[in-house]
């Protein structure tokens, strides 16, 4: 008799999702390949359409090569005696509403769980148990996470508590800098700017004349990273496994050492690893926006067929160019309307933002809406404040990245003045929920 094949646990059979549309991708971009080919110089349309099947075949078996490893590391044992196997979002639970993503993030995690959990836990015993409860503990992470992520404000997140943060940063970092007192008194600028701005993860400052500071800054900067995780596990785990010591202290450890320590702060803080990844996207972002020339392609000829071909001297040419010249009265009406019609289309874009603006919601309303606490929540701050958007911190930030107060203080008081006004003034058209802030 024939063993039906093994089952995955029922705790991981995750809820129905959106199937992939990478082969829907695949076939358009072959059937974009069937159009009638052109005597003229072919089009950008037609270019891109040449080169959508091999993007497809390389995104393809990228895609395969990742399930592979997927299948091979989180679920082993669900393929074997199948006739057709299945897939990796119906036998792994959902860590996202996106499967394109849920790919992504699950290669990760099975490179981690690959490299530290079953270094040790396959020498021990080949269950598969603990490494599926690990897996849909992550899963409840990712699924909290993504729930409170659509509850944030992001517009005072990006352009008011980030900007303050790096906007406070460089203000320190000049002050610690700047030398007030002559050469004869000189201090290190790090120790001055922790000085003014401690923080317990980067304390002491090391010191080449004491190395145990460099050991005991990095203890701290360990049990940092603990204290993080461990607040954001109470939060996000469930009571039945918060209570799990030995569950807890795993997940902690493998995403406070490995993810935050390890990869975060050891390799992608590093200068070559940011730059390196500036030019990638630099030479991806180019390729895109100018694609090379093939021989098909015309150059085009700005000159006349008599200046092609050699037909107008130089003496011609100059008397063409003359009578070419337009009067100076024509010259000023065609700049005249060349002006009128920009500041025609610079009117009418004002009065359709403004018109759009009245029929759109109220910011508050809206954000009050997305904000509401769910019931899943344990704990939540109190909502902070509602601001308008032109009090927020992104424009203090550029104009200290610019040092306007040192180089000018009279545009800087100009610019403050009108933001006052528009915000307090007899019409509040900065305010909350006022015109220029919807």
């Amino acid at each position: 008799m024939t063993q039906a094949p093994p089952r995955a646990p029922s705790y991981l059979q995750p809820r129905p999702k959106a199937v992939a549309t990478l082969s829907d991708t695949s076939s358009v971009a072959k059937a974009g390949n069937t159009t009638p080919p052109r005597l003229s110089r072919p089009s950008s349309e037609s270019r891109n359409s040449s080169r959508a099947p091999t993007q497809a075949t390389s995104t393809d078996g990228v895609d395969k090569t990742i399930r592979a490893l997927i299948r091979r590391v989180l679920c082993p044992n669900t393929h074997t005696g199948a006739t057709e196997p299945r897939s990796v979002n119906e036998l792994l639970p959902p860590l996202t509403s996106s499967n394109e993503i849920d790919l992504q993030l699950y290669a990760i995690i099975a490179i981690i769980v690959k490299e530290l959990v079953y270094s040790w836990y396959g020498k021990i015993t080949p269950d598969q148990g603990f490494v599926e409860e690990v897996v849909s503990i992550i899963a409840h992470c990712t699924r909290a996470i993504e729930g409170r992520i659509r509850s944030v404000d992001l517009e005072a997140l990006l352009f008011d508590e980030i900007p303050e943060l790096i906007e406070n940063h460089v203000r320190l970092y000049r002050i610690s800098h700047s030398s007030v007192h002559g050469s004869a008194i000189s201090t290190n600028p790090r120790v001055i700017y922790h000085k003014i701005h401690p923080h317990p993860a980067l304390s002491p400052v090391p010191d080449d004349s004491t190395p145990s500071s460099a050991l005991e800054q990095s203890k701290h900067e360990a049990q940092y990273r603990q204290l993080l995780v461990q607040s954001a596990l109470a939060v996000l785990l469930p009571t039945e496994d918060l209570e799990n010591a030995c569950l807890r202290t795993l997940v902690a450890d493998v995403i406070a050492e490995s993810i935050l320590g390890n990869a975060i702060g050891g390799k992608m803080c590093e200068g070559s690893f940011i730059w390196g990844n500036i030019t990638k996207i630099t030479d991806v972002v180019k390729a895109r926006v100018e694609p090379k020339a093939t021989g098909e392609e015309i150059e085009v000829d700005t000159r006349s067929r008599l200046e092609k071909y050699g037909l107008l001297s130089e003496r011609d040419s100059t008397a063409l160019e003359v009578d070419n010249g337009r009067s100076p009265v024509s010259a000023v009406f065609w700049r005249f309307l060349q002006y009128a019609y920009l500041a025609f289309v610079a009117v009418r874009f004002v009065l359709q933002g403004f018109v759009a603006a009245y029929s759109e919601p109220l910011r508050s309303a809206s954000l009050s809406k997305a904000m509401a606490p769910s019931p899943n929540t344990r704990s939540a701050r109190p909502p902070r404040p509602l601001r308008p958007l032109l009090s927020f911190k992104v424009f203090s930030l550029i104009s200290t990245i610019l040092d306007l107060p040192l180089r000018m203080p009279w545009a800087l008081g100009s610019l403050s003045l009108g933001q006052h006004h528009l915000i307090t003034g007899p019409f509040k058209l900065g305010a909350t929920d006022g015109l220029l802030d919807q």
